[in-house]
């Protein structure tokens, strides 16, 4: 007979992680190069701003310290005459020259301008550190998602070159659609079920209830044909001294009395259930994972023209970001027609 090894799915040995890596498809491959290129040229630029900004802060610290020192060590203002002759006409001359004093307002206005241009590159410096995190999220997500799947369900999605005219404005339309889809799905995941449902929960617990009261009846019935009979309630039920020192035996009591009281009051309970105030739209246990299921599959659809759109976009030298929480699988799957073939 024989041994049949199952397929790995998480490999390990250096063997098994080159013939998963040789096994796949080479637009994935391809792909998941392009978004470590991204990445990796993202985190470049972003460290050449970051020693752009060290730089420029060195300098201005320089320069303010300087300046505060300079203006803290001011002598006064002291004006001294001058005579002087000039030698090649032989005519002569005087005048008022001026000693010490504050420094002049350009250097303040140095400082300024530095410490504007700071303010700047740092903002730039955020807004190209977030683009660098979204990017490296992309790539991470994209390599668990190819760890955890298998290679026969790792298929490229080719879609046709199509030029958008204002790529980034549709980019961002689908995204509010996504948005919106999101904002609807945790709504129908939190909305409560009708009340007709509701009054169906109540018949089959009371039902699971009574059931459940009756077998215990029936079987402490039995006692009332022993030889002995029964004397007392608390020979009926079982309570024998020191019954009560036993956590699960006072539990046992209590949800007996709970589920009596609940059958009694259950036309009390079924009042409350109809005359409840439903907040929202009321989806049955039934349509709950229907509607859900067609959320998301709108949602795979618009996620696929967003990334259809972005690689679109990157052949007409358009660089748009990708969302972070955007859907692994699409994005490392969808690929233009010209880079499969």
């Amino acid at each position: 007979m024989e041994l049949v090894t199952p397929a790995d799915g998480h490999p390990t040995s250096t063997r098994a992680i080159e013939a998963r890596w040789l096994a796949l498809p080479a637009a994935i491959k391809d792909k998941l190069a392009g978004l470590e290129a991204r990445k990796d040229a993202l985190h470049g630029g972003l460290e050449a701003l970051r020693g752009r900004i060290d730089r420029l802060r060195a300098d201005l610290t320089e320069k303010r310290s300087r300046l505060e020192h300079d203006t803290a060590n001011t002598a006064p203002l002291q004006p001294h005459g001058v005579n002087g002759a000039d030698r090649w006409t032989g005519g002569a001359g005087s005048g008022v020259a001026t000693f010490g004093g504050p420094p002049g307002p350009e250097r303040q206005q140095e400082v300024d301008r530095l410490a504007a241009d700071l303010g700047r590159l740092e903002a730039v410096y955020q807004s190209a550190c977030a683009r660098w995190e979204e990017a490296a999220r992309t790539y991470q997500a994209a390599c668990e998602w190819l760890e955890r799947t298998a290679i026969a369900a790792i298929v490229p999605v080719v879609v046709k070159y199509e030029r958008v005219p204002d790529a980034r404005g549709e980019v961002e339309m689908i995204r509010a659609e996504i948005a919106a889809l999101s904002r609807e799905a945790e709504a129908i995941e939190r909305a409560p079920i009708p009340t007709g449902e509701a009054l169906q929960r109540l018949d089959a617990l009371a039902r699971d209830v009574a059931a459940r009261r009756g077998s215990r009846i029936s079987e402490r019935a039995r006692v009332f044909f022993s030889r002995d009979g029964v004397r007392s309630v608390e020979a009926l039920f079982g309570l024998v001294q020191g019954w009560a020192e036993s956590p699960r035996e006072l539990a046992a009591a209590i949800r007996e009395r709970c589920e009596t009281d609940f059958l009694a009051e259950r036309k009390v309970w079924e009042g409350a259930i109809r005359t409840q105030a439903v907040n929202g739209e009321a989806v049955s246990s039934s349509d709950r994972p229907k509607r859900l299921a067609e959320i998301e599959r709108r949602r795979r659809e618009l996620e696929q023209r967003e990334e259809h759109i972005i690689l679109a976009a990157e052949r007409d030298g358009l660089d748009l970001d990708r969302r972070s929480d955007a859907d692994p699988g699409t994005v490392l799957t969808t690929a233009l027609a010209s880079d499969v073939a």
